[in-house]
């Protein structure tokens, strides 16, 4: 009776050994998949779409990329506590238990992301901003700061921030849009060029500054040439005219104004006192 208990126990054994090895395999397959399901999201806005689960049972190890550290934190909690398997049981169970996240912060390697910029351009009265923001929030906290620091504009402000919700976050942003610069006393003759990277710092600097220049004064925020270009487009076109240009404009002005009036004045009457005209003989002509 023994031998019978005992080939029993290890019949029991074998059995439960044969399917832990047919089930664990499906098992991790159906983890992966709903983690990668999990980490795809469109919520997420692609900023998981480098990074990988790997399951050893119900242990999980995530690798890859994302750009910061609160997205490393923020994988790691999505996959050790919202993954699900499909089923009427599983569906309510938290199958992992166990998250070593060797997710590393680099965002070299991570899915593309803008960094945040602004440019401001002021050149003959016209005023101008392009950048780019992470919400739309900021754009208008940063348009209402920006009217008390600039001079009143001879058009309307030309507004071309564009928001992008998978941006980086702003190194400063309270900084930034408290520390824009006093442009007030900017002539409308004149024109500037003021950049940040939304670290908290304005750089202002002169418009005859080339595109390369100020691409290297926006380094951190690596702005495609493309863009500067787009940025600087009006600028470039916008003749600022010299202090000799502007006085021989005036001179010019001038002239034209003069020739016009002396074409608009009716001839001067004879002078009464050249006397009489006598004629080659000496005769006197009335």
């Amino acid at each position: 009776m023994k031998k019978y208990f005992q080939s029993g126990i290890i019949l029991v054994l074998l059995l439960w050994l044969v399917g832990a090895l047919i089930y664990l395999p499906s098992t991790e397959d159906k983890l992966q998949a709903a983690a990668k399901q999990k980490l795809a999201d469109s919520s997420h806005n692609g900023v998981f779409a480098q990074v990988k689960a790997e399951f050893s049972g119900q242990e999980a190890t995530l690798t890859g990329a994302v750009a910061t550290a609160a997205e490393k934190a923020q994988a790691g909690l999505l996959i050790q506590t919202e993954l699900r398997l499909p089923g009427w049981f599983t569906a309510a169970i938290n199958p992992v238990t166990t998250v070593h996240n060797d997710i590393a912060v680099d965002p070299e390697r991570s899915p593309f992301r803008p960094r945040p910029w602004l440019i401001l351009t002021l050149f003959g009265g016209n005023q101008r901003i392009d950048g780019v923001l992470q919400s739309a929030a900021q754009r208008v906290e940063l348009l209402t700061a920006l009217a008390a620091k600039l001079p009143p504009p001879a058009t309307p402000l030309n507004n071309q921030i564009a928001i992008a919700q998978t941006a980086l976050p702003s190194a400063d942003w309270d900084a930034t849009h408290r520390s824009i610069p006093d442009l007030t006393a900017t002539p409308n003759d004149a024109s500037t060029i003021a950049v940040t990277a939304c670290d908290g710092k304005w750089t202002t600097l002169p418009a005859t500054l080339t595109n390369g220049e100020l691409a290297a004064a926006l380094t951190a925020s690596k702005v495609p040439d493309n863009e500067i270009a787009h940025a600087l487009a009006k600028l470039r076109t916008w003749k600022n005219l010299t202090p000799d240009e502007i006085k021989q404009q005036a001179d010019k002005e001038a002239a034209a104004e003069a020739k016009a009036k002396a074409g608009t004045t009716a001839p001067a009457a004879p002078n009464k006192n050249l006397g009489p005209y006598r004629g080659p003989n000496g005769s006197q002509s009335r």
